[in-house]
């Protein structure tokens, strides 16, 4: 006889199994729920501390994941972002994880979004309307979001800070493999700066899953910079993962500090490739290739945002520098140097070519000045020091510590320059160039320059040695006399304030040092100085000769941007020449006389002291007027009674003395100027 369940049970079983029959009903029927639009709304409000309006209807649906189906949705913005409402859409699809809302968290692994308007803000103190959670910190937050995807709406960033507001238009399309893509298009303006752009990417932005970064490809403009990029972004709400191609292209890097912040320099156009890497804390732009106006650079650079402010960093080289490029870097305006290089037609002839050519060189190393801060009056000479003023708001947005190497310079006037080579340190504003190495003229520049730019005026000191410089090689144009001058050496250290170089030396304190050991130079090139016109006929005619240089040495001091000469001596076998005077860098004013004075016997002789005066851009060299007029006068006067007569005045009989050339080099040596003797050449000797 079968066995009978009590009539309890037999009720029990049926209750459970209707039961289930209901649940199982209820997981897989969606429920309309408009009758908890206000419980829901309140329940986000408590978590967010925002309004959350339902205008349609509400359907719930039971899965792995809960998921909620809200049509007209409006859900508010923070009270102090610029637009009431965080979200507009006509219909969202939200995943909630059902386990974390009995621990009070709420997790929104999908949402999915229709005709939505999105208004993300970024409040000046470092709020985001993005982050739901009333304390705005992830470490707290009560509200996690996975992916999102949008069709067919609006997003629009704002950001008070840099008087920016872009709005972007999405719309996801099927591609030829049948994969959804989202497309977008973006316009406004970043920093008062107009913004276009087109992008396209993966439908789904995913913001938590970090096994699937988000993959884009980007083409835009903001200003003069245009910006192309592809690859992924690791949960592009807070990034944490970033691997770029990137292409830049711009007017000038300097439009950067309008862009992101940074204060790079004003320069020519560029443009440059490479990749770029993000890794949580350090964007690092890496194995690129640049060029900027006429030079080309390369190498790593890595930006790394942190207290107090960012840090640039990396290794620079360039294997082509021209200085024209970074002329504001230097104090020169923007283009001076590239208008002052630039040469109309070419010429034919040999000697045009070669003023051409002497003049734009000298027209590159003496850059001119904007007028709207550094010009001269208009009935006074132009300046020559550059004038512009350093930009220390700029320098105070970010430290820096980069290695730079330049392998050919070009553009420092008709000097000939090899390597450079420097670090430069940003440290709160104070600007470090050390160690600084520039080889010039067969010899080498090396020291350290810094600038402190929280000083008002800014404070610089420089402190350069000069080692092995040929003579020759800085000054070509004494080429023509197939002469070559000894090795130079000195010492430069200066100290001065201002917001330019030009202030900065023009209130300078400090002492200059030259030394020359024993060398040689063009024997035509003393008797055109001396004014010795018998001797340069006559070499001439001959051709040029060498007379050892027994020794040399300029010593100046600086006070107050004023430079006077302590001693400046040129002791040849065959001339002594001595400079005295002033340089006044304040006012760009020169007042030297320099002294000739001959060793020899010669017929035709009108040495006499010359005077070099005026402004550094157009000195003015004239001759003692009143003892050339005695020389000149008395051989007129005795010609008249005999012609034969008339070369007496000119006789210089050589009174001239040896400079103690030993006590000029030990002087050199106290002051810590290495001295070089090198091999004589083969001298011969006047007789």
């Amino acid at each position: 006889m079968p066995y009978r369940f009590p009539p309890l049970l037999r009720r029990l079983a049926i209750v459970f199994l209707a039961l289930a029959i209901v649940l199982a009903i209820a997981w897989v029927v969606p429920w309309k729920l408009n009758l908890l639009r206000g419980w829901i709304g309140e329940r986000v409000q408590a978590a967010t501390g925002r309004t959350l309006v339902i205008d349609g209807d509400l359907w719930w649906r039971f899965g792995r994941h809960g998921r909620l189906t809200v049509e007209g949705l409006r859900f508010g913005n923070p009270s102090w972002a610029g637009r009431a409402e965080f979200l507009q859409a006509r219909r969202v699809e939200v995943d909630v994880a059902l386990w974390p809302l009995l621990h009070g968290r709420i997790v929104l692994p999908r949402v999915r979004a229709e005709q939505p308007d999105l208004w993300l803000e970024r409040a000046p103190d470092g709020r985001r309307s993005w982050r739901l959670d009333r304390e705005q910190s992830d470490a707290k937050r009560t509200l996690h979001l996975g992916s999102v995807a949008l069709d067919r709406g609006v997003v629009t960033y704002a950001e008070t800070a840099r008087r920016a507001e872009v709005r972007i238009a999405v719309q996801t399309t099927i591609d030829g493999g049948g994969r959804r893509r989202l497309q977008a298009e973006a316009s406004g303006r970043w920093n008062d700066l107009p913004v276009k752009a087109r992008a396209e990417g993966d439908e789904v932005l995913q913001l938590r899953n970090e096994d699937q970064p988000y993959a884009f490809e980007l083409d835009g403009r903001i200003g003069s910079t245009s910006i192309v990029a592809s690859g992924s972004v690791l949960r592009p709400r807070e990034p944490e993962r970033a691997d770029l191609q990137l292409k830049l292209a711009g007017s000038s890097l300097g439009e950067w500090h309008r862009i992101a912040g940074v204060g790079l320099p004003d320069t020519p156009p560029y443009k440059t490739e490479g990749r770029l890497r993000f890794d949580g804390t350090r964007w690092t732009y890496e194995d690129f290739k640049a060029v900027v106006g006429r030079s080309d650079l390369g190498g790593r650079i890595a930006f790394e945002r942190r207290a107090p402010r960012p840090l640039l960093s990396g290794e620079l080289v360039s294997r082509s520098l021209d200085l024209a490029d970074f002329g504001p870097v230097i104090g020169k305006p923007r283009g001076a140097a590239r208008a002052a290089t630039a040469g109309g037609p070419a010429k034919s002839t040999k000697n045009t070519t070669r003023t051409a050519t002497q003049t734009a060189a000298t027209a590159a190393a003496t850059p001119t000045v904007p007028a709207a801060s550094a010009s001269a009056p208009a009935d006074g000479p132009r300046r020559v020091l550059p004038q512009q003023r350093f930009d220390a708001d700029k320098w105070g947005t970010l430290d820096a510590e980069v290695h730079f190497v330049g392998q050919e310079v070009r553009n420092l006037g008709s000097f000939p320059i090899g390597k450079l080579d420097f670090r430069v340190k940003m440290d709160d504003r104070r600007l470090t160039l050390s160690p600084l190495l520039l080889q010039l003229g067969g010899g080498r520049l090396d020291g350290d320059l810094r600038i402190d730019g929280r000083a008002q005026p800014m404070a610089a000191q420089l402190d350069l040695k000069l080692r092995r410089l040929q003579l020759d090689t800085l000054l070509p144009q004494l080429r023509s006399t197939k002469s070559a001058l000894g090795a130079i050496n000195g010492r430069l250290v200066l100290a001065g304030q201002g917001q330019s170089f030009a202030q900065m030396l023009g209130s300078a304190d400090g002492e200059a040092q030259l030394a020359m050991g024993r060398g040689h130079v063009s024997n035509l090139l003393l008797e055109l100085l001396d004014l010795d016109a018998y001797e340069a006929l006559s070499f001439l005619v001959r051709g040029d000769r060498a007379v050892e240089v027994r020794c040399a040495l300029v010593d100046v001091g600086f006070q107050r941007g004023q430079m006077s000469t302590r001693a400046a001596v040129f002791d040849t076998v065959d001339t002594v020449i001595e400079a005295r005077g002033r340089a006044d860098f304040t006012n760009e004013q020169l007042d030297l006389r320099v002294t000739p004075t001959a060793k020899d016997l010669s017929p035709l002789s009108a040495r006499v002291p010359f005077d070099v005066k005026g402004p550094f851009a157009k000195p003015q060299v004239s001759p003692d007027k009143a003892r050339l007029f005695a020389r000149g006068g008395g051989a007129l006067l005795l010609g008249l009674i005999n012609p034969l007569a008339a070369i007496i005045p000119l006789i210089e009989t050589g009174p001239g003395e040896d400079r103690d050339c030993a006590a000029l080099m030990a002087r050199a040596t106290q002051e810590g100027l290495p001295t070089v003797a090198p091999p004589a050449p083969a001298v011969q000797k006047r007789k």
